[in-house]
């Protein structure tokens, strides 16, 4: 049984005429009669009473008309979910991201995703920014939200807005009273910072901003992620310095400082592999460059 018979079976059934269902679909009679019988052949029943005079529907054709409608109509919508599919409006999207994107640009894009492109499902990783590299490169993830890009060619990127490093101390500590704080209040206060491995570009980023204002804090735990940063922070064990997106957390006795001697930025991009062959990843990009565009929050690319 072919799609095709199905349809010459179809109009048959809906005209009971095989001249006007020939019309219909285009074609002459002795060719769709010899579907109609090819079609009752591998079934092995027969669809149609005919004679000169009139054309009728047996029990075993009116059955199989509810039934082909059906398969018909399914085939229709599997063709259109391919194309578009095919053509990358529908599909998934493997996604990556730092813990500091989670806080509130994840949650937003993808609201603003389901809006732009409803037809698309999106599985999140949450991965420091080296993982996210390897991953890929490794075609384990579509596109990635981190910290720095390598300096790869098969690499493309995106320059989103980047944020500020700001000062975080417990909330009964002197300096909380003020609202900037020099650099050089950090000199000698016990100070949580981002771990080497796990955290490199932050740990870089702050040791590399200290060395070069001469600055030297007692550097206690080295730890990876900001609110658990933070945490030590909250428990009133030291001072850290943290992106501006980490006020969002809500610890009750941080206090948090602009830094007034210093402009220090924490970058942000969206990369992804040139090669990746997902077409959702086009209407992805094209998507997200709107959105950024229409809130003037992204630079050009590479």
């Amino acid at each position: 049984m072919e799609l095709h018979q199905l349809n010459c079976f179809l109009a048959v059934a809906e005209e009971l005429n095989f001249s006007r269902a020939a019309a219909r679909l285009n074609m002459t009679q002795p060719p769709l009669s010899r579907q109609i019988q090819l079609l009752e052949k591998s079934l092995g029943v027969i669809l149609f009473d005919r004679n000169n005079r009139h054309v009728q529907l047996t029990a075993m054709g009116a059955q199989l008309l509810k039934e082909a409608r059906l398969i018909l109509k399914l085939s229709d919508r599997l063709a259109l979910s391919l194309q578009q599919s095919a053509a990358g409006e529908t599909g998934s999207l493997s996604m990556g991201f730092t813990a500091v994107f989670s806080w509130a640009f994840i949650p937003g894009l993808l609201k603003e995703m389901a809006v732009r492109l409803p037809g698309v499902t999106f599985d999140l990783y949450e991965l420091v920014s080296n993982k996210q590299i390897a991953a890929i490169d490794n075609n384990q993830l579509d596109i990635g939200f981190v910290r720095h890009v390598p300096p790869d060619p098969r690499f493309a990127w995106l320059p989103l807005n980047a944020e500020s490093l700001i000062a975080a101390f417990p909330s009964d500590h002197p300096l909380a009273r003020k609202r900037k704080i020099p650099l050089a209040a950090f000199n000698h206060e016990p100070f949580f910072l981002y771990a080497k491995d796990e955290a490199r570009y932050f740990y870089d980023r702050i040791t590399d901003l200290f060395v070069f204002h001469q600055i030297k804090p007692d550097y206690k735990y080295q730890l990876a992620q900001t609110h658990t940063i933070l945490g030590m922070v909250n428990a009133g064990l030291g001072c850290a310095i943290v992106p501006a997106s980490a006020k969002t957390l809500g610890f009750a006795n941080v206090t948090f400082m602009t830094l007034e001697d210093v402009n220090i930025q924490a970058l942000n991009f969206l990369v992804y592999a040139k090669d990746n062959p997902n077409p959702v990843l086009t209407h992805f990009l094209k998507a997200v460059t709107e959105w950024h565009a229409e809130r003037g929050e992204l630079a050009g690319g590479g």
